[in-house]
């Protein structure tokens, strides 16, 4: 019986942490991201749900926004000639990629993509040798 009962918890724990199917409609750069991320996530064994599908993908989503505008940027440069007179304006592309790269760093932080958030996540899972949750610990007044 408890052999049965370890395979069981075996299966769980592998469908647990396979990936995620990438949604279809993501463009290219999108999906290979999303591939990418979900099978970090699966190997590391996070507790990746449903519930987070539409974080990663607003990850993903931003950083193919972000990849497209740098690479428009790299071929035209920074900025452009407009109107009769010439006069040179910033490529619309430059704030569309500050934006596309502050919302994917914001979501990175989300999925515990970033070496910050994975420390703080391990920091939050931590509970002291003597069973004392230290955050908790020093929110709490001791007299």
């Amino acid at each position: 019986m408890a052999k049965e009962e370890k395979e069981k918890e075996k299966n769980k724990k592998n469908k647990k942490n396979k990936p995620k199917p990438c949604p279809t409609w993501l463009n290219d750069t999108a999906k290979k991201e999303w591939r990418r991320v979900a099978k970090v996530l699966a190997a590391e064994g996070k507790d990746f749900t449903d519930k987070d599908l539409k974080a990663l993908e607003a990850y993903c989503i931003n950083y193919a926004k972000w990849q497209q505008c740098e690479q428009i940027i790299d071929e035209k440069g920074y900025s452009m000639l407009v109107g009769d007179n010439g006069y040179e304006q910033q490529r619309p592309e430059v704030s569309i990629a500050n934006k596309a790269q502050t919302e994917m760093r914001a979501w990175a932080k989300e999925l515990g993509l970033t070496p910050a958030a994975r420390k703080r996540m391990k920091e939050a899972g931590s509970i002291s040798d003597n069973g004392i949750d230290p955050e908790l610990d020093g929110m709490v007044a001791h007299d």
